[in-house]
């Protein structure tokens, strides 16, 4: 009986647990608007993501005004009831880019922020796309 209960109580925790995760699986976007040498310009980035336990997994694409889109596979990615955190490493003509990114899920929001390796941190917000 004493295992039986023990069973019971361990199941529920594990149950528990599952429920109280955000969900964060589908595509998100996020756009920003920019100025640079007296040009305006939007950076748009869509994060296509799926958690697996507390594993993310997925990847970001930006468009830099009328540039080609960057895809990017999501590195190192977590996820912790409703925080979650990646990284992305783009290749471009420069050398790699790599951008650390950390936040939480609020319903249909993403908010967090955005750190270029060796720049700084920006924040950004993305609206699960429907």
């Amino acid at each position: 009986m004493k295992l039986l209960t023990a069973a019971a109580v361990i199941f529920f925790f594990l149950l528990a647990g599952t429920c109280f995760a955000a969900d964060i699986d589908g595509k998100w976007v996020s756009e920003r608007k920019m100025e640079r040498d007296g040009q305006a310009f939007t950076i748009k980035q869509t994060l296509e993501l799926k958690a697996e336990g507390s594993k993310l997994t997925g990847t970001v694409t930006v468009v830099f005004g009328d540039m080609e889109p960057m895809k990017s596979a999501i590195r190192d990615g977590k996820v912790d009831g409703n925080k979650f955190s990646f990284v992305t490493v783009a290749s471009t003509p420069n050398g790699e880019f790599k951008m650390a990114y950390e936040g939480t899920v609020e319903g249909d929001t993403l908010k967090g922020s955005s750190t270029r390796e060796g720049g700084q941190s920006r924040p950004f917000e993305a609206q699960r796309s429907k």
